[in-house]
């Protein structure tokens, strides 16, 4: 089922974030913010939502900057922001926030996030812990180990090689291609990451 309503929300960076609620349907006990993870959309927790309003949970979820319908006019699809990039999506993050404040007042918040929204959460958190009831941080990498720290050689490379608009041809081949293909009989390269086909 999709969430109960669609919205625009004006954040204080200029941002109009697509914003998507779905009401708790038993005694509400709190409120789940999720954070959704990079190349995703927000609409694709609408499952996931479903299963939490009938266990009294409400449901807020945006579109990042640079992702789904949310529009900026300093972030392009799949960009943050021409400067100042996490400090912005931090600061929308804040304005959902509030949203949920306002709207529910009392009820405990659960901050939710999804690998790349795990680290959008746990940045919100560690800024804000003191409005945080609670986090849920699904398939966060925070280590970056050999593999994290060559990661960042290959983009340090292609960023003096490219520029810092162009983004990696090859990290998506060595990660997300490589990651789909070990799917057994894989319908796209990206069922590693979700079967849902929204």
């Amino acid at each position: 089922m999709p969430f109960d309503k669609q919205t625009r929300l004006a954040s204080p960076t200029g941002a109009e974030l697509n914003l998507y609620v779905k009401h708790a349907e038993a005694k509400p006990r709190a409120v789940v913010q999720i954070n959704h993870g990079l190349a995703e959309h927000a609409a694709r927790y609408a499952r996931f939502a479903d299963y939490l309003a009938p266990h009294g949970f409400h449901v807020y979820a945006h579109d990042h900057r640079g992702h789904g319908a949310t529009k900026a006019p300093d972030a392009q699809l799949g960009k943050f922001a021409d400067s100042n990039g996490i400090a912005k999506v931090i600061t929308d993050v804040d304005a959902v926030h509030d949203l949920i404040a306002k709207e529910h007042p009392g009820l405990p918040v659960i901050v939710f996030g999804h690998s790349l929204g795990a680290s959008i959460a746990l940045n919100f958190v560690l800024r804000h812990s003191e409005r945080v009831h609670a986090a849920a941080i699904w398939n966060g990498n925070f280590s970056q180990g050999l593999l994290g720290q060559l990661a960042l050689l290959i983009l340090g490379w292609e960023r003096m090689r490219l520029g810092s608009d162009v983004p990696s041809r090859l990290l998506p081949k060595l990660t997300f291609q490589a990651w789909g293909k070990a799917v057994p009989n894989h319908r796209t390269l990206f069922d590693w990451l979700s079967r849902d086909a929204i």
